[in-house]
């Protein structure tokens, strides 16, 4: 049975994601934050998934809002007094502005046309206050290139059992996950998550059109330039007027 993204993965994305640390992620963003932006700053999360980045985030900064696309993960989140908000990234509803937007986990590589990746940077810009930030997170092509042949990834999870497949498709520049997923009923489901690997050069030239000026292009985790050997980029982004 066919399914939409994270509607079924919602139910394994804990355990999929076991050795990620979400502490030292989010540490990484406090860090770009102390340099942009005040205490009473108003965040806004995009693609914050099962909310475990806004669970350690909005103890710093309480003026905060979690949004997703996929509402199977906004509530798997156990964090109930977050502002949690079920929305597209490239059609954010709010009314109010905020200081710092941010994204994690190669969000935006899922917006598969550039056109919507345009519209996305059109959208934080319009929703950002005068020099507000706007940072997220992309991979690159130097990681995919590591998945031109299939990699496998199994496990059991909260009653599920998985399976992920990732391979790399350097033509189109798509990088698929399918997710395999049987629940105790022996009910099979199947997800296809699709991620745009662009360009870098992609992201400065529809940032300046969008009016974001692009204050830092980091290697992923460090406060480094991005480089050639660099499977992540940061990219931290200003409102300016």
């Amino acid at each position: 049975m066919k399914v939409k993204p994270y509607e079924q993965v919602s139910a394994i994305y804990d355990g999929l994601m076991k050795k990620l640390d979400y502490a030292s992620w989010a540490k990484y963003i406090l860090l770009i934050a102390k340099e942009n932006v005040h205490d009473e700053a108003g965040f806004l999360e995009l693609g914050a998934g099962n909310c475990k980045m806004a669970k350690i985030l909005s103890k710093k900064y309480r003026n905060y809002y979690a949004s997703d696309i996929s509402l199977s993960m906004l509530c798997s989140s156990d964090k109930n007094s977050l502002k949690k908000i079920c929305c597209d990234m490239t059609a954010l509803p709010f009314k109010k502005k905020f200081d710092f937007v941010f994204s994690t986990f190669d969000s935006v590589n899922y917006i598969l046309k550039q056109k919507s990746l345009q519209k996305l940077l059109n959208e934080v810009n319009s929703l950002l206050e005068e020099d507000g930030i706007f940072t997220f997170d992309v991979s690159l092509e130097k990681n995919s290139l590591n998945f031109i042949t299939s990699k496998s990834t199994e496990g059991r999870h909260n009653g599920f059992q998985y399976k992920m497949l990732s391979k790399y498709n350097k033509l189109s520049r798509i990088h698929y996950n399918n997710f395999y997923i049987w629940n105790e009923s022996g009910v099979n489901f199947k997800e296809v998550h699709k991620e745009k690997i662009y360009p870098i050069n992609t992201y400065f030239k529809l940032a300046e059109k969008a009016g974001l000026h692009i204050e830092a292009c980091y290697d992923c985790f460090t406060f480094k330039d991005v480089n050639q050997k660099s499977e992540r980029a940061q990219f931290v982004m200003r409102k300016i007027s």
